[in-house]
């Protein structure tokens, strides 16, 4: 059970108005068309396709018809942590030409999994998750986001400003989805659903914990394409291993790909701690977010793509005291804070092309 300061729950209820209602290329391979056997690389009939191309250097693009007709780029192995399609970029239609183009994530890649394709010219469509291709339609409906934790999440400011960032920065596809209403007073900015709950541990979401039941619940309804995760300052509180944190997070992620198997996960390495009666806290908190971008890497695969945010460096590890200028209690961020963790969010959603 965690004390008092780490359990605030913010009351649920109904929906906001914020709510409306590929493959993996093996290391360093290129794909077939590397080089072109039929007419040279600038072949008149755009759809001269070349032998299979020859192994190449982490990151190379393989195109087919380049200044032809339509052409197809295949990834190959990008070195961790790429932006863009997280194993090698993809280029869509050779020169400017309407084409297609698969984001094919191969290994290597460690937080950008499974990413974009760039537009390819005049006709090339926008950017879309998960490796869609350049000239289709852009996402279909608003994107389905769920921010999921304990009360950092479920009762401070943050998903609110979130919500007002996105909107005020011309961003109004998207609705907030979740079983708990987060509406406290953050400026004016509007009231959101989200998966935020005052003094969970993820470690209780699993196995026998005591809220086991509800995770399999929550991925049903809210039927997330985005998650926002910020969890696990109960659990470091209470001292519990970061490789049990992790597990837990494995489990939480499985939930919500079961409906979803496409979801884009946002991880965050969580805000300092400085609680009164918990020196060692922070040292935990340390030892946690070290490991978050390795379970990252292995957890991500192509068609779900995973996102390190580092939302702990954003705050003064130092000053992040009850008496700071980013806190309440040394947990639980003020509104100053909260804003904080909003632009961090923003920033990483915006980044990969979302929402």
């Amino acid at each position: 059970m965690v004390v008092a300061l780490g359990c605030v729950a913010a009351a649920c209820g109904d929906a906001s108005s914020d709510n409306p209602d590929a493959s993996d290329s093996s290391a360093g391979t290129r794909a077939a068309g590397a080089t072109s056997s039929a007419g040279g690389p600038r072949a008149a009939s755009g759809g001269a396709f070349g032998q299979s191309g020859r192994s190449g250097d982490a990151g190379a693009v393989a195109l087919t018809g380049a200044g032809g007709g339509a052409g197809t780029a295949f990834g190959g192995s990008g070195a961790p942590g790429s932006a863009i399609g997280g194993s090698g970029a993809a280029i869509a239609g050779g020169a400017g030409l309407a084409g297609t183009a698969a984001a094919t994530a191969g290994s290597g890649g460690t937080i950008a999994v499974g990413g974009f394709a760039a537009a390819g010219g005049p006709s090339g469509g926008a950017r879309n998750a998960g490796g869609s291709a350049g000239g289709a339609a852009a996402h279909s409906g608003a994107w389905r986001i769920t921010p999921l934790g304990d009360s950092i999440t479920g009762s401070t400011c943050a998903p609110q400003l979130l919500s007002r960032e996105l909107k005020d920065k011309g961003h109004a596809n998207f609705g907030f989805f979740g079983s708990n209403l987060n509406n406290q007073s953050c400026s004016s900015a509007p009231n959101v659903q989200t998966e935020g709950h005052g003094g969970y541990l993820v470690t209780d979401l699993v196995g026998n914990g005591k809220h086991a039941s509800e995770l399999s619940k929550w991925a049903a309804s809210d039927k997330a394409e985005v998650v926002l995760m910020h969890f696990g300052t109960n659990d470091v509180w209470n001292n519990v291993a970061p490789s049990a944190i992790l597990s837990a997070f494995s489990s939480v992620l499985a939930s919500f790909r079961a409906i979803n198997p496409k979801l884009v996960l946002f991880v965050a390495q969580i805000i300092p701690m400085n609680p009164s009666g918990c020196s060692a806290c922070e040292g935990r908190v340390a030892a946690l977010n070290a490991q978050i971008p390795g379970w990252a890497s292995s957890a991500a695969t192509a068609q779900s793509p995973i996102y390190v945010v580092d939302q702990h460096s954003v705050f003064s590890a130092a000053t992040y005291t009850p008496s700071s200028t980013y806190t309440e209690d040394g947990v639980h961020p003020n509104a100053a804070g909260a804003q904080l963790i909003a632009d961090k969010w923003y920033a990483a959603l915006t980044e990969h092309g979302l929402p």
